[in-house]
């Protein structure tokens, strides 16, 4: 492609944003109230929006305004909340502490790619006794729903 090729395309006009559909329902509607009513077009993420850090604050602080709200008989109603958060802090505490036990793991020379080498083999091996022959790969797929139907029901 020379460069008068890029040249051309990058002289292309972008398509014109799409305009909001003026209706005669908006249309008979007080100024004030038009320009809520017309959608908004939002313009296209360039890349996925990360995760919000403070996401599970957030939904803490929603859960604790909504035990304030809350009208409490007797101790007892405040139980089921309370187990909620005493088990949130314990899955919390529990992936901290796999986190940082993966992570000292890792640091280890040799170890943390003899593990990836290990995981390797045990996957192949599987794939090789239940999944490149039929028989045993409709066996397999038949444990599978068995497991499946007896978790669900």
């Amino acid at each position: 492609m020379s460069q008068a090729d890029l040249v051309e395309v990058n002289a292309q006009p972008l398509p014109a944003p799409p305009t909001p559909e003026l209706t005669p329902e908006v249309l008979e509607l007080p100024a004030e109230q038009i320009l809520e009513a017309i959608p908004q077009a939002s313009p296209a993420p360039l890349a996925p929006p990360a995760a919000e850090p403070g996401l599970p604050l957030q939904f803490l602080n929603q859960l604790l305004q909504k035990l304030g709200a809350a009208r409490l008989q007797s101790l007892a109603d405040l139980l089921p909340a309370a187990r909620l958060l005493l088990l949130a802090g314990l899955a919390g505490m529990a992936l901290r502490l796999t986190g940082a036990t993966l992570g000292a793991i890792n640091e280890i020379p040799l170890l943390g790619g003899l593990l990836e080498l290990v995981g390797l083999v045990a996957v192949l091996n599987f794939l090789a006794r239940n999944a490149f022959k039929q028989q045993k790969r409709a066996e397999l797929l038949e444990r599978i729903r068995k497991l499946r139907n007896d978790l669900l029901a």
